[in-house]
């Protein structure tokens, strides 16, 4: 059969469906609709030759920021970005809130070729101004107000964002989340993502806070009350929480990983469900760069390539509710794909700490395709 579009030769990791196989993608209609070795080229409408490159689901960055009104979203920037990248889902980690939501929608959701999802912030406002602590106003914390919202849009708003941090809450404690939390109810039973770094709890009071499905992010920070005992060994708390539905989220960004942290927890087996960037303006210049970099930080800091993957493919996608349609390379599926060279060599990393970590291998982007349509090309 033709094809509009045709990937030969590749590496397929898809850790979906358990696959990590040379094989070829036919691709007709927006839709992957074979996979195989071997597909005829013959009458393909073009055809990519991944011989000797990675090909894996389009990645899914589950937690960054597109919009702030403080202006350090990726704004207009955010689909050449992406599609640099090989990004092709983008999800806002609750940059907005009931009040500002709708100025998001209208002059970024409404026009991104990136699918674009979020959380919606508890707070009215949003993140509106970094410098003053959103959650320090418990009056701009409106439960039916953000339910509301959730409920009109239930296509673009996936959860409930909480911040609880000393220095974002103020005085206010926990309260927040269990605002979050509530909202989330009246929303129909959405997840909450709340924000850990520096937290004015311990993280043992948090996570009883939570239900299964709800996601813990920002988890390997080095501040007081993280994952880590007195002895550095994970709480076994943290492990509890897992085991009932608990997630747990990198969300990089410029303060939240601690390389020491993230050892530890490789190695006593605890691996992040969801690798994402929390990308802003700032991480873009600085530490995090993008989702490739930061994923290619936790392949060099012992993570098997097939984890690394799923952390940006097939977990986002199963807790977007979308399994079925993307983070996989599934006949059927949407045809979302992204392609890496793995290269191999001397690669520096940092972490927020100013820690740095002397890597091997780095994946560089070299082809995206969006809904089957090839959206971008190493030059």
């Amino acid at each position: 059969m033709g094809y509009d579009l045709l990937i030969r030769n590749g590496r397929l990791i898809d850790t979906a469906q358990g696959l990590d196989e040379r094989m070829d993608i036919g691709i007709s209609g927006g839709n992957i609709v074979d996979v195989a070795p071997g597909l005829s080229a013959s009458d393909a409408g073009e055809t990519i030759d991944a011989g000797g490159l990675i090909v894996v689901p389009g990645l899914i960055d589950f937690h960054a920021h597109a919009m702030m009104l403080g202006g350090i979203g990726l704004g207009t920037d955010l689909d050449t970005f992406c599609s640099s990248t090989g990004v092709t889902t983008f999800i806002d980690g609750g940059s907005t809130g009931a009040a500002t939501f709708p100025v998001f929608k209208e002059f970024m959701m409404d026009h991104s070729k990136t699918r674009l999802r979020a959380f919606l912030h508890i707070s009215t406002t949003g993140i509106a101004d970094l410098e003053v602590g959103e959650s320090t106003y418990l009056n701009l914390h409106d439960p039916e107000r953000a339910a509301a919202v959730a409920k009109d849009h239930p296509e673009l708003i996936i959860g409930i964002k909480a911040r609880v941090q000393k220095d974002v809450v103020g005085d206010n404690g926990l309260e927040p989340l269990r605002l979050a939390k509530h909202a989330a109810s009246l929303a129909g039973g959405l997840p909450v993502m709340v924000h850990v770094t520096d937290p004015p709890a311990p993280l043992e009071e948090i996570v009883k806070m939570l239900d299964p499905g709800d996601i813990v992010s920002h988890f390997l920070h080095g501040k007081e009350w993280g994952i880590l005992d007195k002895d550095n060994r994970i709480h076994d708390f943290v492990f509890e929480a897992r085991q009932r539905g608990i997630f747990f989220d990198v969300g990089h960004g410029r303060n939240h990983v601690d390389f020491n942290v993230a050892k530890i927890a490789i190695g006593e087996g605890f691996l992040p469900d969801t690798i994402s960037t929390d990308l802003t303006r700032g991480g873009m210049t600085r530490i995090v760069k993008d989702l490739p970099h930061t994923l290619s930080k936790f392949l060099n800091l012992g993570m098997d390539l097939s984890d690394v993957i799923a952390g940006a493919t097939a977990t986002p996608a199963r807790l977007l509710g979308m399994a079925d349609r993307i983070g996989t390379l599934q006949k059927g599926t949407v045809a979302d794909i992204a392609v890496f060279a793995l290269e191999t060599g001397d690669f520096q990393f940092e972490d927020a700490e100013g820690n740095a970590l002397q890597g091997t291998t780095h994946l560089i982007p070299q082809y995206t395709v969006r809904q089957g349509q090839r959206v971008w090309q190493i030059s």
